[in-house]
């Protein structure tokens, strides 16, 4: 999509201090995960100062058989080994975003624990600056009940989609227990607001990456968000804009931030019925697992 380029994730165009900080940081490292080095590189010895130990028969026998690494041999003979390090010959050289018509990436814990911990403190910094009572969108629609549930799923969900804290605020404790109760549809689906936060996650995560990297030929998104089938996968009113998704940019980056801010608004209704809720121990709010970032809102080639 032609003049894509980064766009904001929340409630404005703009960002600054620690929110601004925390979404390129975010995008910044999941292109980096997503874009492994060319080169596998080779594991090292190292310390403090970054550089190879050849403290050991093994390193001294890697080091002398690759000239390129001779200039990152650490002199310092008191500096303690403290790690092991990938070295590589081409480091500046990386697989492109979608070569192939896939998503790459390598296992790699510490970055993917980065990711992880990004995202999740993203999230807190909106949901910690929700003012209560105060309606994000004023708009009034009625709500499209397109669950096969009694309807108390697609009321929230309307809340979320829209904004409305207010109501938010107001929402009844026992309602709430009947939607995170809820486990109509399929076995694929299983708990329903978690299915449907996992779409909704997926969704975000994976059209800000393709914007933050001005990706010219998108994949297709996932046939799941096309219809609400056993369960929702996204923003009932946002769904008729589908057909926009990195066509328009405009459409594109206003079904990001309706995505964004169910997010966080779920992450608001949580906390205040789940006062001990962390998003840390909830899957529908993973970006993979152990030492794996997956995106599943795509279709690959």
């Amino acid at each position: 999509m032609a003049g894509g380029g980064p766009c904001s994730a929340g409630r404005s165009s703009g960002g600054s201090g620690s929110s601004g900080r925390s979404r390129n940081e975010l995008w910044s490292l999941l292109t980096e995960y997503f874009t492994p080095r060319r080169d596998c590189g080779v594991s090292l010895p190292s310390g403090p100062c970054g550089l190879i130990h050849v403290k050991n028969k093994r390193a001294q026998l890697i080091v002398d058989r690759r000239e390129y690494l001779h200039n990152s041999i650490c002199s310092d003979e008191d500096c303690e080994t403290t790690t092991e390090k990938v070295f590589y010959k081409n480091p500046e050289k990386r697989v492109p975003l979608f070569e192939g018509g896939k998503l790459g990436g390598r296992p790699d814990a510490a970055l993917a624990d980065k990711i992880r911990k990004s995202f999740i403190q993203l999230v807190n910094e909106f949901a910690d600056t929700v003012k209560p009572g105060k309606e994000e969108n004023t708009e009034n629609q009625p709500v499209l009940y397109e669950s096969c549930c009694a309807g108390h799923c697609d009321e929230l969900i309307y809340l979320l989609e829209f904004g409305k804290i207010e109501a938010l605020d107001r929402y009844p404790k026992e309602e709430y227990w009947k939607v995170m109760s809820c486990y109509h549809g399929g076995q694929a689906v299983g708990h329903h607001m978690s299915f449907f936060m996992y779409h909704i996650v997926q969704f975000f995560i994976g059209t800000k990456l393709l914007l933050y990297n001005n990706v010219e030929n998108p994949p297709k998104l996932d046939w799941m968000y096309e219809s609400a089938c056993d369960g929702q996968t996204f923003l009932p009113y946002q769904r008729k804009n589908l057909h926009l998704w990195m066509k328009d940019l405009d459409a594109t980056t206003q079904m990001c931030k309706a995505t964004f801010r169910c997010i966080y608004l779920y992450i608001y209704l949580k906390r205040k019925f789940e006062p001990e809720f962390n998003m840390e121990n909830d899957w529908s709010l993973q970006l993979g697992y152990d030492d794996r970032i997956s995106l599943r809102c795509f279709r690959y080639k």
